[in-house]
Order: C-alpha cells, then sequence, then structure tokens
C-alpha cells in the first residue's frame, strides 16, 4: 500500500529544528477550525439504496478507476446522472443540511482496497467556496469505518507539504492519542517514518457503517478508510459520495 512520501531526513541546528516544528504547529492552526464533523441517521430508505445498487450494476460499462497506486485499484466511481430520479434524492439529502449549495456532485463508489489518509480536493479551483463531503453507507457493517481528523489541506500540493512537515518535526512532537492500536489503521503506516501520522492528529470523529445513516464533514479535512481489507470476507465495500459547494462555512 501507498505509504506518504515525507522521506528520510538530516538532523538540522536546533535552531533550524526549532523553526520547521513553528511552521507545522502554525500550518496546523491555521488549517483547524472548531467546525465537527455530523452524523446523520435515517437519510435514505432501504428502497432508496436498492435504486442506488441497481443504478451500479446497470451503468457498470461507465465505472472509472477513481485511485490507483502502481498496479494496485483502490476503487471504482461512477457519477450518478444529474437528470436521474436518483439524483434527485441526493438533492433532498443535501437541503436537508445546506441552502446556498453552488454545487452537486455524486458518484457511487466501489472500493476494492481501503484508503490511506487523504483530502477531498473537489473545488479546489474555487477558494472563495467552501466544501464538504458526505459519505452514505449502503450496507450494515462495523468493520467498515471512516475516521476523520481536524487538519486541514485545500488540496493535494498542500497536504503533501503538511506531511513533509510532520515528517521533519516528528521527533520534536508528542503523539496526541494512539488510534493506530485502537483502530484498523496498518495501512496508513509510513515507512519512511516508521510512525503512524494518526496518533499525531487530532480526531474529529469515526463513522461506522450503518445502512439509513451517513456522515457530512469539511472535505479538506484529512481522513481515511479502516483497513477493513484485512477481514477475509470482503472482496469490497460500497458507499454513495456526495460533494457540495457552498458560499457560506456551515457548523453543525
Amino acid at each position: 500500500m501507498e505509504s506518504w512520501p515525507s522521506g528520510r531526513w538530516h538532523l538540522p541546528t536546533k535552531q533550524t529544528y526549532r523553526q520547521l516544528y513553528r511552521e507545522f504547529e502554525s500550518h496546523a492552526l491555521r488549517q483547524t477550525l472548531n467546525i465537527n464533523m455530523l452524523t446523520l441517521n435515517d437519510i435514505i430508505s432501504e428502497e432508496e439504496i436498492e435504486l442506488f445498487k441497481q443504478y451500479f450494476q446497470i451503468n457498470l460499462d461507465k465505472k472509472y478507476i477513481n485511485w490507483q497506486v502502481g498496479d494496485t485499484i483502490i476503487d471504482h466511481r461512477l457519477l450518478i446522472d444529474k437528470d436521474s430520479p436518483e439524483f434527485q434524492i441526493i438533492r433532498r439529502i443535501v437541503a436537508n443540511n445546506f441552502s446556498d449549495t453552488v454545487d452537486v456532485w455524486s458518484a457511487y463508489q466501489r472500493q476494492t482496497n481501503p484508503h490511506s489518509i487523504h483530502i477531498d480536493d473537489y473545488g479546489r479551483d474555487h477558494p472563495d467556496l467552501f466544501r464538504y463531503t458526505y459519505i452514505i453507507a449502503m450496507d450494515t457493517e462495523p468493520k467498515f469505518k471512516d475516521i476523520i481528523w481536524k487538519e486541514k489541506a485545500w488540496d493535494n500540493e498542500k497536504l503533501h507539504t503538511f506531511v513533509t512537515q510532520w515528517g521533519k518535526t516528528r521527533k520534536l512532537r508528542k503523539k496526541v492519542s494512539n488510534i493506530s492500536e485502537t483502530e484498523d489503521l496498518e495501512h496508513t503506516f509510513d515507512e519512511n517514518q516508521e510512525s503512524y501520522m494518526a496518533d499525531y492528529l487530532t480526531l474529529d470523529g469515526i463513522y461506522s457503517y450503518k445502512k439509513g445513516t451517513g456522515v457530512v464533514f469539511d472535505a479538506s479535512k484529512l481522513h481515511c478508510t479502516s483497513n477493513w481489507k484485512k477481514y477475509k470476507e470482503f472482496p469490497y465495500r460500497e458507499l454513495l459520495q456526495i460533494h457540495v459547494l457552498c458560499k457560506e462555512e456551515h457548523s453543525f
């Protein structure tokens, strides 16, 4: 699996070391707001879930690879047509939380491997807007989880900078949790740093998959899936993903 390219590093002078640490702390604080993820109950019926599952099966020829690391495919996506009846369900879900949307995007996702720590950079070309992600469970399975942290990055370039700074300052920092021991996060181990960045991040929340429920959070927040693939009974897992661009910042 992929590990973040934080790289090995040489020990700098004490002055440079302190400066790197201050830069990392400043970046983390600037990117963190006290806006929590929100778990949503009873937002979609079993009949509607079946509609989305059928939509995926009927349109298998239109799915595309969303994330691939080397020869390993992480997941496929199928866009939900904005003129379809299924997209009307999506609009209803979004309208429960947002009234100032500029754009709504959605895809059915089939994951064949767990996602490592990342951000959703949908809308990265619109820094004047605010963006949010919904994840909606298609099945009930406690071993399927999404872990969301409070730290944020606007796009993948800034995420790379964040991770690089973490790597350079890790030995100065104290762990804020032992989440790598309590959750299935083996796939997020950073081989270069021989450590879990997750233990140094501020937890926002953990969403466990239950049919009919979902979670919404700031798309810029660092997040990942649990390592559900370690349980051999699951060849894949499925979910409905929605991205929303808004004019205003929302707190839940």
